[in-house]
């Protein structure tokens, strides 16, 4: 018996089998099935774009042995008849999740209920003040800061959970944490039968980022877009920090005091350091390019996942460079009630629902590796579907194999395991009755780790019969119908439309026009103006034109600087105010600039050229500003103004104390006007204090301090390097403020709206502040009872730099016009009342050595307007910037036209789409899809019908 048993294990051994004892399993188990096969006369796609016919595959305890043309079976094997079967590497998930996609939908206004109460630990009464703050036991004081939670930890699937994921041929899957914003760690885990233990194939496998302004609870910081970004920032700044004090304290640790434990600023420092993956889902277009600019000031290259939007903008997305995790989420065209509900969807929507299946093959042209995964999809069935009209718009079969296999295993760091067909990885298989990009095919089931998993139960053979005959008849129905039309893309993208004019040679010439200088010159008649390479060469009569020169005859026109706006909200992605603290001098509106509002085109056709993004006003310490030229086609970085100096957003009154708030927000700190200047006060001393603290570390080493995004900003401003843009309206709270930042030695930027400034003109006068006002705001509500429209005109007679600004999407398209009202209501010379939206607002962002005035060496923004620009009759003709034409007002009305063309074809095809796919309504099994069709794009959302005051009606129900 014994020598039997030698014999037959040397010829397993020959036939290049080990001989591994049989696993016994307790009486009443399922039996452990065999783990030797042979699959013969398969088609097998070993990888994409190779292929080997009549082929077979011998698996062995749950490995490929080896894959042969005609192949011969081993004798121990079990042998299945592949005839006419596609086998495929099983296809891996690189992002699965039972939460939603981040949402590129509509984000609330300012006017929302975005001014809430809540914080951050250190501030009074507020969300974050605990003594375990964050999560219960140690980690981050922010309970959307998880990246210590393992999503392995929790992992115990039922024997069906993933059904719906091997039913599309999936065999492995990371499965990613849900919840938060630094979410934590996932893990690759194998779709077979098994305990946990078994079934993870990779634990740690990435860290998640996600940029949800959702995320927090209501009342705790972050609740705005760029809240996540900061509050990523601080993390990841305080991850870095974390490992410099334990580093100094193990070199000093008799001389130092033991440092704080904090496991998920641990759980970061493989991210950190590079040895962990991390991949960010930042929900819009614009975001994506912030995603990467935000890892790589950590030495972070992020793996992205799609948003669907990145039509938009595929200039920025092929600048990233970075990898993609691509949701296959297909809007449908709704069937609608009647004709007339067409007229309320947007040409934006159309583009998106055209553009959805073409978002594959342009990421894949733009040389960015992709992987496709379910998520987003609610019914996994609808996969197929899609991925064949991706292929249909140009994603290549060979690619989309790549997308489900080899991708994701390199992705995954699994490429020597899985993703291929070959010998020695692991035996897991999708089985395809045919060719699985052909949505009729049929997969019949998955190999995972040598173990078959089946798709069709067993069930009578006369009741299989049955439904094949059924199925013939239903196919020869279905082929006798008329094919639908090819798909074919119709819609633009939007950097398709920008029409930028910039001369060959850069050089401009305006000849024979009334050129308002807003300079000691005045107004210039019947004068021309040479732009050189961008900036202002000559102004004066009778200036030769260069060679080559672009030469505008402005007979009869009127050329002024462009216009500048001191106060404005329009160009902002997601919520203007971070209201849940009383101090975000952290958050910055320059992380969520939107070079892609539908605003910058509207209000350059008004001859704005420069704009003063402000955060709101619901807190004394707002956000940090951006300033920006209105370079329409550029990204958000190309929008920002970088000769301006870096400002911030103050606030006082009604707003700060939260007044009429609803009695739920009656806990932080400060709930009085007094109690305004006792903040300030109190975050200026601890600045001063932070300030001291880094110049003692430079000057004599030591302890590295932590690096405070809140304090390093207001510490810029006691050293003179950011400059405060206050809301204010009451006199008094004016005095209180001016006298508060001189005790600190700080001279206040800008008094915003300053309604009761006409009262103390001298006062802010001999302070240094500007006055940005509106121009005939009064009696809104009570606390700007004493306002007039006179104010800037009686400010500026006595000596304070006054402009006129819009905090409005409407006004900022009006500049020009608000102006005029200084010489309505206070007789201001029309040259004076002109330098309220041109020099002085310059003056005030401390940008007038660039912008604001017509006069040599400036920068080339100007605009050309067909009547005095004070006048109701002023058109604006062309807005240059940087001597290019970013606004022409016959290519503007060409674009409108062109833009309604092509909302009437995409209009035309959605409702033929629609009719064509009504027997899906009937199954209600495309409401999903139906539903994606009416989203927004987060870039396009803000600011529709919101033209009201930006900071004095913050609405809180």
């Amino acid at each position: 018996m014994q020598q039997i048993r030698i014999a037959l294990a040397l010829s397993m051994l020959a036939a290049g089998i080990a001989a591994p004892l049989a696993e016994i399993v307790a009486p009443g188990n399922r039996p452990v099935p065999p783990g030797h096969h042979a699959l013969i006369h398969a088609t097998v796609v070993t990888k994409p774009g190779v292929k080997i016919e009549d082929a077979t595959v011998i698996i062995h305890n749950g490995r490929i042995v080896s894959v042969t043309k005609q192949g011969e079976a081993p004798d121990t094997a079990r042998v299945w008849d592949m005839s006419g079967m596609t086998l495929y590497a099983g296809f891996i998930d690189p992002y699965v999740t039972d939460a939603k996609p981040l949402s590129t939908t509509m984000t609330q206004s300012i006017t929302g209920r975005e001014a809430t109460a809540a914080g951050k630990p250190g501030f009074f009464g507020t969300t974050g003040n605990e003594r375990d703050p964050g999560q219960t036991g140690p980690g981050s004081g922010l309970s959307t800061m998880k990246p210590d939670f393992h999503v392995a930890d929790e992992f115990s699937p039922k024997r069906d959970t993933y059904d719906e994921y091997r039913k599309q041929g999936f065999t492995a899957v990371a499965l990613t944490p849900s919840s938060g914003i630094v979410r934590g760690q996932s893990a690759l885990i194998s779709l077979g039968q098994g305990s946990p233990n078994e079934l993870i194939i990779k634990p740690n496998l990435f860290q998640h980022i996600v940029f949800d302004p959702q995320a927090a609870k209501q009342e705790e910081f972050p609740r705005s877009l760029m809240g996540v970004i900061a509050a990523i920032r601080q993390t990841l700044s305080d991850a870095q920090h974390y490992k410099a004090t334990w580093d100094y304290y193990q070199q000093n640790a008799t001389s130092f005091e033991r440092p704080a434990y904090n496991q998920a600023l641990a759980a970061l420092q493989p991210a950190i350091q590079g040895s962990q993956p991390t991949v960010m889902e930042p929900g819009s277009v614009l975001m994506i390019d912030k995603a990467v600019r935000l890892g790589a000031e950590f030495g972070i290259k992020p793996i992205l996942v799609a948003s669907g939007q990145e039509w938009r903008r595929p200039d920025l997305i092929k600048a990233t460079g970075a990898q993609f995790i691509v949701p296959l989420i297909l809007p449908k065209a709704p069937k609608m009630p009647s004709d007339s509900d067409w007229e309320n969807v947007s040409l934006g929507q159309l583009r998106a629902w055209d553009w959805a299946p073409e978002v594959p093959a342009m990421l894949q042209k733009n040389g960015q590796p992709i992987s496709l995964t379910l998520h987003g999809l609610k019914d996994k069935n609808h996969f197929r579907a899609n991925l064949t009209k991706a292929i249909e718009r140009g994603l290549a079969k060979r690619d989309a194999l790549a997308a489900l296999t080899i991708a994701p295993a390199k992705l995954t760091g699994v490429s020597d395991q899985l993703g291929t067909i070959e010998t020695g990885k692991l035996a897991n298989l999708v089985m395809v009755e045919g060719d699985y990009f052909d949505p009729k095919a049929k997969i019949r089931g998955v190999w995972i780790e040598g173990i078959w998993n089946s798709f069709e139960p067993q069930k009578l053979a006369w009741i299989d019969k049955k439904k094949e005959q059924d199925k013939k008849k239903n196919d020869e129905k279905k082929e006798k119908k008329d094919e639908p039309e090819e798909d074919k893309l119709i819609a633009l993208s939007p950097i398709e439309e920008d029409t930028i004019f910039e001369p060959e040679n850069k050089t401009v010439l305006v000849r024979n026009a009334t050129i308002w200088t807003s300079s000691k010159r005045g107004i210039l008649k019947k004068s021309d103006l040479l732009i050189v390479d961008g900036k202002i060469k000559q102004v004066g009569r009778g200036i030769t034109a260069p060679e080559g020169a672009h030469v505008i005859n402005a007979k009869g026109r009127h050329v002024t600087p462009g216009l500048i706006d001191a106060h404005n909200h329009s160009m902002i992605l997601g919520m203007v105010n971070e209201g849940t603290l009383p101090s975000s001098a952290m958050v910055s509106i320059g992380d969520v600039v939107n070079s892609e509002s539908p605003e910058v085109h509207r209000q350059l056709a008004g001859g704005l050229t420069v704009a003063n993004l402000l955060h709101g006003s619901a807190n004394p310490i707002g956000g940090q500003n951006a300033i920006i030229k209105l370079r329409l086609g550029g990204g958000p970085e190309e929008m920002k103004f970088k000769a301006a100096p870096p400002g911030i957003k103050f606030a006082l009154g009604e707003n700060v104390k939260q007044s009429n708030w609803g009695d739920n927000k009656t806990t932080r700190f400060p709930q009085t006007r007094m109690g305004v200047p006792a903040f300030h006060e109190n975050r200026f001393t601890a600045a001063w204090q932070y300030n001291r603290e880094w110049r003692r570390f430079r000057e004599k080493g030591g302890p590295p301090p932590r690096r405070d995004l809140e304090l390093e900003t207001l510490g810029q401003i006691i050293t003179a390097d950011r400059w405060i843009h206050c809301h204010s309206y009451r006199q008094d709270e004016i005095l209180a403020f001016l006298r508060t930042m001189e005790q600190f030695g700080v001279r206040v930027g800008t008094l915003q709206h300053v309604l009761e400034g006409y009262k103390v003109a001298d006062e802010i006068a001999a302070h240094g502040a500007g006055g940005s006002c509106f121009a005939d705001w009064w009696g809104y509500k009570y606390e700007v009872i004493d306002a007039i429209p006179y104010a800037g005109s009686l400010m500026r007679e006595r000596g304070v730099v006054v402009s006129f600004n819009s905090d409005s999407s409407d006004l900022a398209r009006r500049m020009n016009l608000e102006s005029a009202k200084a010489v309505k209501y206070g007789n201001t010379k029309p040259a004076d009342a002109l330098n309220f939206v041109t020099l002085n607002p310059a003056r005030q962002l401390r940008v007038d050595h660039r912008v604001g005035s017509l006069e040599p060496g400036k920068d080339g923004d100007f605009v050309i307007w067909s009547a005095p620009p004070l006048s109701t009759r002023a058109i604006c003709l062309e807005t240059w910037i940087d001597g290019k034409r970013y606004f022409e007002r016959g290519e503007g009305i060409q674009r409108a036209e062109a833009r309604t063309k092509e909302r009437e074809k995409l209009l035309t095809k959605a409702k033929g789409k629609a009719k064509e796919d009504k027997s899906e309504d009937k199954k209600g099994v495309a409401n999903e899809a139906r539903a994606a069709f009416f989203r927004r794009a987060l870039e396009t959302a803000h600011g529709l019908g919101v033209v009201d005051c930006q900071d004095c009606k913050i609405k809180t129900n």
